[in-house]
């Protein structure tokens, strides 16, 4: 006569196979939206790093008060950031405000950088 299993043994392997199956699947149900996520905001940090950076720089005003003491003003027309150190590089035209050329113009290339929340004109 053949010995039949006992049935709560059946019944708990079933259930121990079914327990793994589920936890696998609902696991790979988290792992796909987590990386949906990621996948998500990789994209936006790409579309964020081709963006431009919007660069801190003086208007008119405060980069002709930079150079005021020199007898000159600006009118920016361009500023970029420098390179090594901090603060702008600007380009426009500068105009003489005293001396004996007064009045005079010229496209120029000068440095500024802010300094205690005031903008100053660097070497």
């Amino acid at each position: 006569m053949a010995k039949r299993p006992d049935t709560a043994v059946i019944a708990g392997a079933i259930a121990l196979l079914g327990g793994i199956a589920g936890g696998y699947a609902i696991n790979e149900l988290v792992r796909s939206g987590h990386i949906a996520n990621l996948e998500q905001e990789i994209a936006g940090l790409k579309d964020a790093a081709q963006q431009p950076m919007p660069v801190d720089a003086p208007n008119n005003e405060e980069a002709s008060a930079a150079i005021a003491k020199s007898g000159r003003s600006i009118r920016i027309s361009e500023c970029k950031p420098r390179a090594a150190i901090p603060g702008v590089t600007c380009t426009g035209i500068i105009a003489t405000t005293s001396g004996s050329f007064a009045g005079s113009a010229q496209p120029g290339v000068l440095s500024f950088a802010r300094i205690d929340g005031t903008w100053a004109q660097i070497q």
